[in-house]
């Protein structure tokens, strides 16, 4: 497009004057940013010398207070947990045995996982080397004590002495 010699001039000075603007848009922008940065540091001065001290000794006047209340909470929840644990572990035991008995063997484990994760159910004890042969040696005890007693009161004519007349 072609301009004449004076839009070009004009539109050359508004395009300078608009150049000039931001760069004083610039200087000034950089300058409050300096304000505030230092405006921000005054403020953490000032809130460090008086806001804090007040704020200190306000949490001092009510700790006993804040500590008496968490203790009483505390024991609060203790109470309730040591009523409603036997509660909630027998309704866990039954759930698990009825879920066993309709044979919804996930569900159960998911239950009874609960259960211990929670400290409600004890693990199961799962019996080791030790207590089978424990059993076993018990199993064999049993036998031979078993077999003694018939040895001692079993009936042979041969081995009762008849009395003499």
């Amino acid at each position: 497009m072609n301009l004449s010699r004076k839009r070009r001039r004009e539109l050359r000075r508004l395009r300078g004057d608009a150049q000039e603007l931001l760069d004083q848009q610039r200087i000034v922008l950089g300058h409050a940013g300096d304000v505030l940065n230092e405006a921000g540091r005054q403020a953490k001065r000032l809130s460090d010398e008086h806001l804090a001290p007040r704020v200190e000794d306000a949490l001092e006047a009510a700790r006993p207070t804040i500590d008496r209340g968490v203790a009483s909470a505390r024991r609060a929840a203790d109470t309730i947990r040591r009523v409603t644990t036997p509660v909630v572990a027998g309704a866990l035991a039954t759930t698990i045995h009825k879920l066993d008995e309709l044979e919804q063997r996930d569900a159960a484990k998911q239950i009874r996982g609960f259960g211990e994760r929670t400290g409600y159910l004890q693990p199961a004890k799962k019996r080791g080397a030790g207590g089978v042969i424990a059993l076993v040696l018990g199993g064999i005890a049993a036998v031979g004590v078993g077999y003694a007693l018939w040895q001692a009161f079993r009936t042979d004519d041969e081995l009762w002495v008849a009395p003499e007349n």
